[in-house]
């Protein structure tokens, strides 16, 4: 009886293993057919376009659970770029486009002859100036080889924070409509429009391949953010008999650029318009200006990133961010819109971010507390620990003095899929994707990485 008791047992649990195993098959069967049915695609087009961050969350944790890697979303972010023939070309004088409840017209030229990945240019105006008018000249000066984008903004006041984000929302406008080359986005401006060129380039220096001030000048307080052009191309022109703005203003930005070895070209003229003498850009000026735009290219990935920062400018400028400083300052100058204003006296914060290779990079900064640093397979190996040391920089009777220099993080980093997509959601630039990011208290708490 126990041997016939042992066998039926044995042919039992042979027959419950079989139909397990089927059963297995099966609901592996029917998981690789939900994750081959996963649109991965199509979720991310979901995350680019709410505004929900549980949707966000949401879909990054489905990427997450599908395996969908770092250099599969790269691929699919490209896809979402636009396609230009789906648009209008030519030129559009009086388009709409609204922000905060209120309605603001551009004008756009697109060549008819447009390629992918074309140049495009901004071009601001000067008080009593607008889009429609100042583009008709600028069409025939470049020949159909930009994009031109002209925005009006109220007495030409593209100093204010509410001109400045008219001009950054209608770039990212044109971008997802036309196929821009992210890498040759230029920013000009004539007489109060050169005062935006100057303010916009020095606080958003990534985005742009070259800034033109023209006949315009910023002063000397601003100065002190100059720095931030260090791998800006700028292309100044001034008239010396400009009775608008003072001469010496514009010599000494050039100076001061010059000084700081930043890629700078100076165009100092002396002729005189028939109605504002010298305030206005010569034609003759316009055909090497031309050839320095075609020519010019930015580099998304610098070596060495210089920033300087007050409160109301505090984005990241290529792979660096200052995130927080010593009782900084809050720097505005109103226009005439009603806007949120945020003014006080405080300090500056400056930061020099150097790649030095092999994962190891050199950082000072003055009156920074905590930064960040993005990074891309590009930049780094991420099987290797990333090192960063810093160094601060104090004021000694009017001098710059370094002080202690030590490391501030040393451990390896993991991609995170929340930073590459955030960071193309704000700007939609395939030229900086970012894999991971770090941040960093300037003081002595250094993160080490384990013993392998």
């Amino acid at each position: 009886m126990k041997k016939i008791y042992s066998g039926q047992f044995i042919k039992k649990i042979s027959i419950t293993l079989i139909l397990f195993s089927s059963l297995s098959c099966a609901t592996s069967q029917k998981l690789e057919t939900v994750e081959s049915s996963y649109n991965s695609a199509a979720d991310i087009d979901l995350f680019l376009s709410t505004n929900d961050k549980k949707t966000e969350d949401q879909v990054l944790e489905r990427l997450k659970l599908n395996n969908v890697n770092s250099s599969q979303i790269k691929k699919i972010l490209q896809t979402t770029l636009p396609k230009t023939s789906q648009n209008s070309t030519g030129l559009q004088p009086n388009l709409k486009f609204k922000m905060e409840g209120k309605t603001y017209t551009y004008a756009l030229y697109v060549p008819k002859t447009f390629s992918n990945d074309m140049p495009m240019i901004v071009i601001m105006h000067g008080m009593g100036g607008s889009g429609a008018n100042t583009i008709q000249a600028w069409i025939k000066r470049l020949d159909d080889k930009f994009i031109i984008l002209c925005p009006t903004y109220p007495m030409g006041a593209w100093w204010s924070k509410n001109a400045e984000s008219l001009v950054i929302k209608l770039i990212n406008e044109a971008r997802n409509k036309y196929d821009v080359d992210p890498d040759k986005i230029f920013l000009s401006g004539l007489s109060n429009g050169a005062i935006g060129a100057y303010i916009l380039g020095m606080f958003y220096p990534d985005r742009f391949a070259g800034i033109i001030p023209i006949a315009g000048g910023i002063t000397k307080r601003l100065m002190s953010f100059l720095i931030n052009l260090n791998n800006t191309p700028t292309y100044i022109i001034q008239g010396e008999f400009d009775p608008m703005f003072p001469i010496e203003l514009t010599r000494r930005t050039y100076k001061i650029l010059s000084d700081f070895k930043s890629p700078v070209i100076y165009q100092e003229h002396k002729e005189r318009g028939a109605a504002h003498g010298g305030h206005f850009l010569p034609e003759s000026k316009v055909p090497a200006l031309v050839e320095w735009l075609t020519r010019q290219k930015r580099n998304p990935s610098p070596k060495v990133v210089r920033i300087t920062r007050e409160e109301n400018h505090m984005k990241r400028v290529f792979w660096a961010r200052i995130s927080k400083g010593l009782k900084l300052a809050a720097l505005q100058i109103p226009g005439p819109e009603m806007e949120p204003l945020n003014i006080h006296d405080g300090k500056i914060a400056t930061l020099f971010a150097i790649d030095k290779g092999n994962n190891r990079f050199v950082v000072r900064g003055k009156n920074v507390i905590e930064f960040e640093m993005f990074f891309s397979s590009n930049q780094i190996d991420f099987e290797k620990p990333v090192v960063v040391t810093f160094q601060s920089i104090q004021d000694q009777n009017d001098k710059l003095v370094p002080g202690e220099k030590f490391v501030v993080f040393n451990k390896k980093i993991k991609k995170d899929s929340s930073v590459l997509f955030k960071g193309f959601k704000e700007v939609r630039d395939r030229s900086l994707l970012f894999d991971a990011k770090i941040k960093v208290l300037a003081q002595k708490n250094v993160q080490f990485a384990s013993a392998p």
